[in-house]
């Protein structure tokens, strides 16, 4: 089965990611690698096809205090025990998934599986390994899931949650599958951004995004807005964010931080920004930025390089800076530059000519 199943190997993120990329040709190599990347103790890790050979491609990446596991090969008969922080699974291909925590046995297929920080000992029985792991500790939700809810935000439902485990069904909720979709493809965007910069850009603020797809797969209601105050009917949002935001240009904002700051829920907010600036919050931002670099581009006698402005603005990749630049202005940054800094120089000659002649 894993043969006719190899092609697929390369669209799972992590897995053929230089330097963070593990081959296992046993299933205790394959037991060392989640140990030493998840806090489980694993007492078991067999293959449960004895008969057939053992392979597994593993692929990890630390994002903040989140580690992110990949794993795609052949199916494990184990026992682990949970230690500190809980996981979160997303399946990739519809293997048959069995976890057995506390003698109550979970079955999955495509549907996510949420195992919470209990330090329970767990049973895993799989036809395949094939999909992605998110580690993280659960009380870092709270404060994002605070931030997505707004002041009449109640943190009930998420730390009931949290408490125990749950199969995540994509066929009995959409907005479930919404969710685990758009979490495989900020998966994806991690990979593509490791790729070509070797390293993800703290400006994007993934693990936040992560975190609060995380928060809405746990408790969905939170993206509807049920558990949110009402949008705000006032035509204006508080100047004090605003000239916040124009201030910190230059640094990480993520989306909950803005929530936190404005003591609004996500969808409040989303309504507050669109209603001021015809946009959302993070799209706003993005705007400031770039109208900043075009400003120092375009400042007389500016001598600054392209990646001196770039950071200026909160870019940590020019080449992320420049795309944005072209699709908001139509031109490279380059070119405003040295449009620019050839008109300067053409006003000074002009003014030493007339000084000369004199």
């Amino acid at each position: 089965m894993l043969a006719g199943l190899a092609d697929s190997i390369g669209s799972l993120p992590f897995i053929k990611l230089p330097g963070t990329s593990l081959a296992s040709s046993d299933p205790a190599e394959h037991g060392n690698v989640v140990r030493t990347f998840l806090p489980f103790h694993v007492y078991r890790w067999d293959h449960p096809e004895r008969d057939q050979p053992f392979v597994n491609h593993s692929g990890f990446v630390r994002l903040g205090d989140l580690t992110l596991l990949s794993t795609w090969g052949s199916g494990i008969d184990g026992e682990v025990e949970q230690k500190c922080e809980a996981q979160l699974i997303l399946p990739y291909l519809a293997g048959v998934n069995a976890f057995t925590i506390d003698q109550q046995t979970f079955t999955t297929r495509s549907s996510s599986f949420f195992i919470p920080a209990s330090q329970a000992k767990i049973k895993v029985v799989n036809t395949m390994c094939s999909g992605v792991i998110i580690s993280f500790a659960p009380d870092s939700l709270l404060p994002v899931a605070h931030a997505i809810g707004g002041p009449g935000f109640d943190p009930l439902p998420l730390l009931t949650a949290l408490e125990r485990p749950a199969v995540l069904s994509r066929r009995a909720d959409p907005r479930i599958d919404r969710l685990h979709n758009l979490l495989m493809e900020t998966m994806a965007y991690t990979e593509r951004c490791l790729v070509s910069g070797g390293a993800v850009n703290p400006m994007l603020r993934l693990d936040d995004l992560i975190r609060r797809l995380v928060v809405m797969l746990l408790v969905p209601d939170l993206l509807d807005g049920a558990t949110a105050a009402a949008p705000i009917s006032e035509p204006f949002l508080h100047q004090q964010l605003v000239d916040w935001l124009l201030a910190h240009l230059d640094q990480p904002i993520s989306l909950s931080e803005l929530e936190q700051r404005s003591s609004y829920s996500r969808r409040a907010l989303q309504y507050a920004f669109k209603q001021r600036f015809g946009c959302g919050p993070m799209q706003w931002l993005r705007q400031q930025r770039l109208a900043k670099a075009r400003a120092l581009l375009e400042q007389p006698g500016s001598s600054g390089g392209l990646a001196q402005v770039a950071q200026a603005c909160g870019y940590l990749c020019q080449g992320s800076f420049s795309r944005d630049f072209l699709a908001r202005y139509g031109e490279r940054p380059s070119q405003v530059q040295r449009r620019f800094r050839d008109a300067d120089l053409l006003e000074r000659f002009a003014r030493s000519s007339v000084a000369a002649g004199s």
